[in-house]
């Protein structure tokens, strides 16, 4: 370690201030020079104690250049000023993080005026630093710390990712590249003994972000195996009328429900909340629709059936007596039970498609094989499809993971599932994000407080934040966050527990692939602002690339390929 500067007076257990050596300024030597975000350690002498700390801000001083100063007339005026002979000194202010030691506790003491502060490498002391043993297992890295070389990443524990996690960001800061790049990290966890492991995962793909990753995985160049050695299979789920299914790939399955899969309560609720919007205008009619599905069901005819079968159930409504359901209520129902059939099997096929995801052991499978799902949402895998049939899809998927993870819970069986959910704030929004319909609300708010017990994991992506229902957010206890909207950024300084200045006010203007990582996933108590290289994927992020000039060219008849020059 190479002394750079010492400690100023008035340092505090959270904060200093270290005068800069001539060797270490912005002018000095390059091997030398300290940025914003560098870590450094603070040698205290009394106790002798290694403490970590980060440069949080660089202030150059000189002395002819202070506002009122005796040459303010000569720069007024545009004259020569002899700054050679100008007293000038570099102060850079730095977050005091941890004690670097066998237990790295927090600072109890402040480091003293004259304290001399290091430099650190950080590839030879990243077990100290990031507080992790040679070969621990559960260990993946993601990124480059910000200001390194690409090489030096950020260590996460798969451990902590059962505790949830949200990842921020607007268009163009990067978001999906990142969730991409942890997907990928993901599908290749080495365990103590070297062997590789994956995390089994079920990925709502909104805008088809994510859905190269099945097709590579199970295309002829095998290079999928660089990023999922241990993952068994990689499906592509999409509704069955889109046209991808007659492309015969057998890893692209039909998406479909067995509505006996869920109880009589749950899906009278759906079918009212599908019709209505919102389950409080609609309450008695769920009550009264619960008893009628549940007695039909008694009597041996399946969920399936009676929804399918519209003289059956109509004729249970009728046949209610009216002191029970008045015939207002007895309408609505019908009309509710009517627009369910109509767009879900009619219009969508979900109740008579041949989909894998109707078998008993189709939770089973991908927890226990280790596989990924991903559900194409896009218009590609989804053509036609409005929000409310996708929200009752997410919900039914829901449903099926709550469920199953309570009877493995219950069983003592250890399972392990992610469920990331790309726009998040359209199935789990907040109060001042109207979409509609919200039927999948309390389905993702009982994953989100009680899950993490089963080993049922979410992963939120969203672009806006504040439109997220802050309850389930906040049980979010990692965050990766991008550039985010202005308006964002005291909601991401809530439910993240605060952030450092020096982080917060960059929040607005990171740039493209640079984001903080918090929280628990991380091995340290304190966030890092990193950044992912383009080159940090195995599989190309296609999603969003366009040819805006070529297509313009190539309506117009114009040949912009030859090189006339």
């Amino acid at each position: 370690m190479e002394q750079l500067g010492i400690i100023l007076s008035e340092a505090t257990t959270t904060e200093a201030l270290c005068q800069l050596f001539e060797s270490a300024e912005s002018i000095g030597s390059e091997s030398n020079k300290v940025f914003e975000g560098m870590l450094l350690v603070v040698q205290k002498t009394n106790p002798q104690v290694e403490i970590l700390a980060r440069v949080s801000e660089i202030i150059p001083y000189n002395e002819f250049y202070t506002k009122g100063d005796a040459w303010s007339e000569a720069r007024r005026k545009e004259k020569a000023i002899p700054v050679d002979v100008a007293r000038k000194w570099e102060v850079c202010k730095l977050e005091l993080l941890r004690e670097i030691g066998t237990n790295n506790q927090s600072i109890s003491i402040p480091p003293h005026p004259g304290d001399g502060v290091f430099s650190l490498d950080i590839e030879d002391n990243m077990q100290r630093i990031f507080d992790i043993k040679e070969n621990q297992q559960g260990i993946i890295e993601l990124g480059a710390l910000h200001g390194y070389p690409d090489g030096i990443k950020l260590p996460l524990n798969v451990e902590n990712i059962p505790m949830h996690l949200a990842i921020f960001g607007i268009t163009g800061s990067g978001k999906s590249y990142t969730a991409g790049t942890l997907i990928e990290k993901l599908l290749s966890i080495q365990t103590k003994n070297e062997k590789i492991v994956s995390y089994p995962m079920i990925i709502i793909d909104a805008h088809g972000d994510y859905v190269n990753y099945a097709d590579e995985f199970n295309s002829d160049n095998h290079a999928h195996e660089k990023w999922s050695g241990a993952a068994t299979k990689f499906s592509r789920f999409v509704f069955p009328t889109s046209n991808l299914l007659q492309h015969g790939a057998s890893y692209i399955k039909n998406i479909g429900i067995n509505l006996d899969k869920l109880d009589a309560g749950s899906l009278a609720s759906l079918v009212v909340e599908y019709y209505k919007g919102e389950t409080s205008s609609g309450s008695l009619s769920i009550s009264g629709l619960d008893r009628i599905l549940a007695d039909l069901k008694q009597d041996g005819i399946s969920f399936n059936k009676q929804i399918s079968d519209t003289q059956t159930i109509e004729q249970a409504i009728n046949n209610t007596s009216s002191s029970i359901l008045a015939s207002a209520t007895k309408n609505a129902m019908k009309r509710a039970i009517s627009h369910f059939r109509e767009k879900i099997e009619s219009t969508h096929k979900l109740l008579s498609s041949d989909s894998i995801m109707k078998n008993d052991d189709f939770i089973d499978n991908l927890t226990q094989n280790r596989e990924v799902a991903v559900f194409d949402f896009s218009a590609d895998g989804a053509p036609g499809v409005d929000l409310p049939t996708k929200q009752f899809i997410l919900t039914y998927l829901a449903k099926l993971l709550f469920n199953k993870f309570t009877k493995y819970k219950m069983e003592n069986k250890k399972r392990y599932l992610l469920f990331v959910i790309e726009e998040a704030q359209n199935f789990c929004p907040s109060k001042s994000y109207n979409v509609g319909i919200k039927m999948s609300y309390s389905t993702l708010q009982a994953i989100a407080t009680q899950g993490r017990k089963f080993g049922l994991s979410l992963c939120l992506i969203s672009q806006r934040p504040a439109f997220v229902d802050s309850v389930i957010i906040s049980m979010c206890n990692s965050f990766l966050i991008h550039r985010i909207a202005p308006d964002d950024i005291e909601f991401v300084r809530k439910v993240t527990g605060g952030l450092p200045r020096s982080l917060a006010r960059r929040l607005a203007n990171l740039g493209r692939g640079e984001l903080i990582v918090h929280g628990q996933i991380t091995t340290i108590p304190f966030p890092m602002l990193i950044r992912i290289p383009k080159n940090d994927r195995i599989v190309d992020h296609i999603a969003g690339v366009t040819r805006v000039v070529e297509g313009i060219a190539e309506a117009s008849g114009i040949d912009i390929q030859s090189d006339d020059s």
